[in-house]
């Protein structure tokens, strides 16, 4: 079977909080990881039970940054964690927000006659 993504994923564990509701629709938040990334979602590791169509919020622990995002699948496991599917609700709305899909920064090396300013002379 030929499998058929948008874009490549990546198996980077970027810690993330998930905030949302139980379909009890109890408040939850959880601390945990993505266990890959894409330019569109992820794949987390979830305690709390959330289900397909569900809208929860996810924050990047690294930059402090928020997307919404909607379940598109959960590991059918009866007890403790699971494997949960998320798509962002607004597709590159807010760029790269595992910042793994941006090109690389290119670093200009200064010339050995570029001399920062002397600030100290009166």
């Amino acid at each position: 079977m030929v499998e058929r993504r948008r874009c490549k994923r990546f198996s980077y564990t970027i810690p993330v909080k998930v905030y949302g509701r139980t379909p009890r629709n109890h408040p939850f938040r959880d601390v945990t990881a993505t266990m890959a990334v894409s330019l569109y979602g992820g794949l987390l590791d979830m305690k709390p039970r959330v289900k397909l169509g569900q809208k929860i919020l996810i924050v990047n622990s690294f930059t402090e940054e928020e997307r919404e995002c909607r379940v598109v699948y959960v590991e059918p496991q009866p007890r403790g964690r699971r494997r949960v599917a998320v798509e962002f609700a607004k597709v590159g709305a807010g760029g790269d927000f595992w910042h793994v899909y941006s090109p690389p920064v290119l670093l200009r090396l200064a010339s050995p006659s570029a001399n920062p300013p002397d600030h100290t002379a009166a």
